[in-house]
């Protein structure tokens, strides 16, 4: 028998009732327990891990414990073909670093972005075949049986699991269906999904699960972390605000100064940190970015105009339309001048 039908051919791993009703319609994913004869030899550098035996080298990523290893590989062997395709199946590997084996392997479309909990339940995004925006989002545990897996019709941008395998969380990207710009929030002890929202905190740098709260974490490198609840509201809106505002990042002062400004009843004494926040996002670089330049400028007229600042609304609303016509402030730029002309 050649090695990759051994590979995708060996008995799939026993599946519950309720974890069977969830397997991935695309995935098909096959698992099977390591050949108790031979110990695989399990090799790893600091960006790929092999296992000889099974002809396997993929990337990885290690539980924080670095007990475990989950490894996959976007391409068909017998093809050489990785990446977009119409078929070939991709693999992956579980291996038990303690002990230097292989707790369970197997093979699915296109796997990637896997990531692994301190009691080895992982989780892998499936990409799919063809060009459709699709994935689905699968938890396994430690012996290759499926926990719980997601259907989507929109790209995963990102996932993972708690550090001790309780909860599992991904979002995606842009997408005409309900799935698209979503988070999702699984309780993989229950087996359910615990909501699906709108990131009211827009993409940060990565996710963590307090396991003790069940509260999803934001984290940004340079700011710091902030939480949905248990309900998937956004509850640390305003602390993200003020850490935006207060970011040495141009474009994260700009967009959190429109929204702030675009909630309506705001103090004059909050509406001044705001303009003082734009003023000084143009100073950080706003201002030689074509892109940005006409956005500062728009979003200081609109301060400017909520503190009744109306000839220095008119000032920085003209130069964002010199710059950019569809700025969208034409309207805006008659309404005050208008007003000056009525004084």
């Amino acid at each position: 028998m050649g090695i990759f039908s051994w590979l995708f051919n060996r008995p799939k791993a026993v599946k519950s009732d309720s974890a069977a009703k969830h397997q991935p319609a695309q995935a098909q994913s096959q698992v099977a327990q390591p050949d108790l004869q031979v110990t695989p030899q399990i090799r790893r550098d600091k960006h790929f891990l092999r296992v000889d035996s099974l002809s396997f080298s993929g990337v990885y990523q290690l539980s924080k414990s670095k007990k475990w290893a989950i490894a996959w590989r976007d391409s068909d062997p017998s093809t050489g073909r990785g990446g977009h395709r119409d078929s070939g199946l991709g693999a992956y590997v579980l291996a038990d670093l303690s002990s230097g084996t292989v707790s369970c392997h197997g093979g699915m479309p296109r796997p990637n972005n896997g990531c692994v909990s301190d009691t080895g339940a992982f989780s892998l995004e499936d990409r799919h075949f063809g060009s459709s925006l699709s994935g689905t989002f699968s938890v396994f545990d430690r012996n290759g049986a499926l926990i719980f897996s997601k259907d989507l019709t929109a790209n995963i941008f990102t996932s993972g699991v708690s550090k001790h395998g309780k909860y599992a969380f991904c979002a995606t990207a842009n997408s005409p269906t309900d799935h698209g710009n979503k988070v999702f929030l699984f309780d993989l002890v229950n087996r359910v999904e615990m909501y699906s929202v709108t990131p009211k905190a827009g993409w940060p740098d990565s996710y963590e699960v307090d396991e003790s709260t069940g509260e999803l974490m934001v984290l940004f490198k340079d700011m710091g972390s902030f939480r949905y609840n248990v309900h998937g509201q956004f509850i640390d809106a305003d602390q993200l605000g003020d850490a935006n505002l207060n970011s040495s990042r141009y474009d994260r002062i700009i967009l959190a100064a429109e929204k702030i400004l675009g909630e309506g009843d705001l103090t004059d004494e909050r509406t001044l940190e705001v303009l003082t926040a734009v003023r000084r996002a143009r100073t950080l670089g706003a201002d030689e970015n074509p892109a940005w330049r006409p956005t500062a400028l728009k979003v200081q007229g609109l301060a400017h105009e909520q503190l009744g600042q109306y000839p220095e609304a008119v000032q920085v609303y003209e130069e964002s339309l010199a710059l950019n016509p569809k700025i969208g402030v034409k309207r805006r730029l008659a309404s005050v001048t208008k007003r000056i002309k009525a004084e």
